[in-house]
């Protein structure tokens, strides 16, 4: 199974729009133990369901490694403490891919050539894998695009993505 390492404002919106149970079921969830306190806040949405899936180990928290070559780069970004943990993480397993919603930690992943999609491309890939049908993958990006803060550029970009530029992220099973 493909391992998924996911900020918050990813799992949040995965799961406004009841994709993030679809997501632990299709990939290897990996949280830095940052995004997990992050999402588990009291009133946060989504924090009861992130808490009772971690209690059934339905994804996996860890921190990451200190003082990693790589980690002065990303602390020179400044990015937030949960996108600069997910990023570590990923760095750490070299395997699988990287879900981020925030820009910073998006133009840094593009910049270092690092696989990463946003939460408006899980559905499309949900799509391409059998997993959706065409109808709900559009009502569910939809349903991302009025929730999230994407640009036109973005959203362009997943409504056209192909199944072909796709192809790395969709999950083998």
């Amino acid at each position: 199974m493909t391992f998924v390492f996911t900020d918050a404002s990813s799992a949040i919106l995965l799961e406004k729009t009841k994709l993030f149970k679809p997501l632990l079921r299709a990939f290897k969830l990996v949280l830095a133990t940052s995004v997990f306190y992050e999402i588990t806040k009291p009133g946060y949405p989504g924090a009861s369901t992130f808490t009772a899936a971690c209690g059934q180990d339905q994804f996996v928290v860890r921190h990451p490694l200190e003082n990693q070559p790589f980690n002065a780069d990303i602390d020179k970004a400044r990015l937030d403490k949960g996108e600069r943990d997910t990023i570590c993480l990923f760095l750490e397993k070299k395997e699988g891919f990287i879900l981020t919603d925030d820009g910073k930690a998006a133009r840094w992943c593009d910049k270092n050539h690092l696989p990463f999609i946003n939460a408006l491309l899980v559905p499309k890939i949900f799509w391409y894998a059998g997993l959706m049908t065409k109808k709900e993958c559009i009502n569910k990006m939809n349903a991302l695009c009025n929730i999230g803060r994407y640009s036109e550029k973005i959203k362009t970009f997943a409504f056209n993505s192909t199944s072909k530029n796709l192809s790395f992220f969709v999950p083998k099973n």
